[in-house]
């Protein structure tokens, strides 16, 4: 009597927990629904987007792995010997139609305190096992407009002013073997038309101590080959290595000096004889 008391009183218990448990289910279901945006419309905005939910780590293949430390990455490893086309891992496609911006289609910053190490805030690495043209850096500009249009910009700040040693470089080639590499820097025309060229191959517009310095040693520092060295009038070559001998065309005159002080000529306008 007292057992099956018991087990009367516990029925209404049971119900209410049962009850309890079904509203909190659907109550957890609506506010799972809400939170992973399950039968809402979507969200209005500037974007558009398509197609499979990327993670981060993404491949097409796999190829060699470099060791990165990345938070996300994407690989690819193809063998198209199909119809010449390019092949990308990623595309950006940016168009700008404003008069008054600054579109900037890849920004990259990196704010860094290392000591030991290497700073890089993009790495291009190209391993050439095959003998078509390949470029670790490649720059195309199409310029249908006036002003400037540049390849590569470079622009440098130092406000370093401690006491030691400091290397500050624009570019930076090196070679770094084991067999000698062909050329640093090679300026080409890609074209035979009369607008394949640069006017000016090298323009140095800026104003400093030194505008070409060559401290290591070649076999021939300077090799023009069938072409012509100029120089304004009135200004001296000098032959030696603290600017004291020097030559110079002036007024009508080839003179060479010591110093300031003039100790010989001759005379362009005068008679031919030998010295």
């Amino acid at each position: 009597m007292n057992g099956n008391t018991r087990e009367n009183e516990k029925q209404p218990s049971d119900r209410r927990h049962f009850i309890l448990k079904g509203m909190m289910a659907a109550i957890l279901g609506l506010v799972g629904k809400k939170a992973f945006g399950a039968d809402e419309p979507p969200v209005e905005g500037p974007l558009t987007t398509e197609g499979q939910v990327l993670k981060s780590s993404v491949y097409k293949g796999r190829p060699p792995i470099e060791p990165l430390d990345t938070m996300i990455r994407f690989e690819r490893s193809d063998d198209n010997n199909g119809r010449a086309m390019t092949h990308e891992i990623l595309s950006l496609m940016h168009e700008e139609k404003g008069k008054n911006s600054y579109p900037w289609t890849i920004y990259a910053g990196l704010s860094t305190h290392h000591e030991a190490g290497d700073g890089c805030v993009l790495c291009s690495r190209l391993h050439k096992h095959g003998p078509g043209w390949s470029a670790g850096l490649h720059s195309e500009v199409f310029t249908h407009n006036r002003a400037v249009g540049l390849g590569v910009n470079v622009e440098m700040s130092n406000d370093y002013t401690g006491p030691e040693e400091s290397w500050v470089y624009g570019i930076n080639i090196m070679a770094c073997g084991p067999q000698p590499c062909l050329g640093g820097l090679v300026i080409k025309n890609n074209g035979s038309g009369p607008g394949a060229i640069f006017k000016k191959q090298i323009s140095l517009e800026s104003n400093g101590p030194v505008g070409i310095d060559l401290p290591a040693k070649f076999e021939t520092g300077l090799n023009m080959h069938g072409n012509t060295i100029r120089v304004d009038e009135g200004t001296c070559i000098e032959l030696d290595g603290k600017g004291q001998v020097k030559m110079r065309y002036l007024k009508g005159r080839i003179e060479f000096l010591n110093g300031d002080k003039c100790v010989g000529h001759l005379d362009v306008n005068g008679k031919d004889h030998g010295i």
